[in-house]
């Protein structure tokens, strides 16, 4: 969300400064691709970080399960008299 409002304040940015040069201001259609460009950009990077979080919490779950589940085998191993 960050990154998309600093995409949106870029483009204004950008826009001033080819004003104030004596340039050619944007059209619409330009400014709505640069918006769109900063909002697909910021929307790819916040769904790879929560990608990442996601896959790090659940190998922390995972490990902490099989650990669980190991501790009770050997645990149920321990507690069976050998035959």
């Amino acid at each position: 969300m960050k990154k998309t409002v600093i995409g949106i304040f870029a483009v204004a940015a950008m826009t001033f400064a080819l004003s104030s040069c004596g340039e050619k201001l944007l059209t619409d259609a330009q400014v709505q691709e640069e918006i769109q460009k900063g909002f697909d950009a910021g929307k790819a990077a916040a769904e790879s970080e929560m990608a990442t979080k996601c896959d790090s919490e659940f190998e922390v779950r995972a490990t902490a399960e099989f650990d669980r589940m190991k501790t009770e085998f050997a645990n149920a191993a321990a507690a069976q008299p050998l035959k």
